[in-house]
């Protein structure tokens, strides 16, 4: 896949790294263990980790409702028709507005997400609202699609240099949590020293709950890529959770636009990045979908890599 005219590329703060192309279907590529790749969704989230023996987990599947950008056919435009792992943070619409989509373009091998929420408690949390198109579709695959319990963690399945582990709240009324937001299903990813944390809408109360867990605790300090909670926005913001990643490179905000007053935390975020990235000249702690558009991280066994920001996504 080629680069477009707009498109920029980045050395990161580790190492001068040539820019790799890698081809649509699955690679080998000598020196990159994983891709990470971001995509640019409106008020969503979106992304996708290929590993060095072409196995493919996508964490969320938000859409563009102005470019008109879907997950399906984006991988369809990428020669990929087959998916790991769809792991689904909640049933929040900007979360899974593209899945109805993706599963008529994409064989998913299995779903992941927060198992006490399973269908009828989804249901009954969106009875008040109503639910959207895209979760409805979601619940119909949870009913008679995915119908078997699947591990919520790296299994025998081969994920080449890449594993993946996820922590949850549970649905718990009337004294625990009942809302979206906290039972959001919160997934690491590994890849040499690398860490990928994706913690969907988690919110204060969640994190703290999930600071309870040592092994939570644990995973925290090895995180170097961090998607901001709830897009960024300040009820996602725990600075307690920030204070256990000591080696942050980066940290992610994914909104295409502010539309909230409490997501101007770009400020509150960078202070805990440790290293950061340098592009164009520039010293970044802090990328964003609404300036920086889609982004793929490629990322090395032994550590270092490479950015390239505004991509053909």
């Amino acid at each position: 896949m080629g680069r477009t005219k707009n498109e920029q590329v980045g050395l990161d703060y580790w190492s001068l790294l040539r820019y790799f192309v890698f081809g649509p279907t699955r690679h080998t590529t000598i020196g990159v263990a994983m891709l990470l790749d971001v995509f640019n969704v409106d008020h969503g989230a979106c992304a996708l980790m290929t590993s060095s023996n072409g196995r493919r987990i996508m964490v969320d599947c938000g859409h563009h409702s102005e470019t008109q950008w879907f997950p399906g056919n984006a991988l369809n435009d990428r020669e990929i028709f087959d998916l790991d792992r769809l792991i689904v943070s909640h049933f929040d619409e900007d979360h899974c507005s593209g899945i109805g989509n993706l599963l008529t373009k994409v064989h998913v091998h299995q779903l992941v997400f927060n198992g006490s929420t399973p269908s009828e408690i989804v249901r009954q949390m969106k009875a008040k609202q109503g639910m959207r198109q895209g979760t409805e579709t979601l619940v119909r695959a949870l009913e008679q699609t995915f119908t078997i319990p699947v591990s919520l963690h790296s299994d025998a399945y081969e994920f080449g240099d890449m594993s993946w582990s996820t922590f949850q709240n549970r649905y718990e009324p009337p004294y625990g949590f009942t809302d979206s937001n906290n039972l959001s299903l919160v997934t690491f990813v590994r890849c040499g020293p690398h860490k990928i944390i994706f913690p969907g809408d988690l919110e204060v109360a969640g994190w703290k709950q999930l600071l309870r867990n040592r092994a939570f605790v644990n995973e925290l300090q090895g995180v170097t890529i961090f998607m901001a909670s709830h897009h960024g926005r300040l009820n996602g913001y725990c600075e307690d959770v920030m204070d256990l990643c000591p080696q942050l490179d980066v940290v992610i905000f994914t909104d295409e636009g502010i539309r909230f007053d409490t997501q101007r935390t770009a400020a509150l975020y960078r202070q805990h990045v440790s290293r950061g990235i340098f592009f164009a000249g520039k010293h970044r702690r802090v990328l964003t979908t609404r300036t920086d558009k889609s982004m793929r991280f490629e990322l090395r066994a032994e550590g270092g890599g490479q950015v390239a920001l505004n991509i053909a996504a």
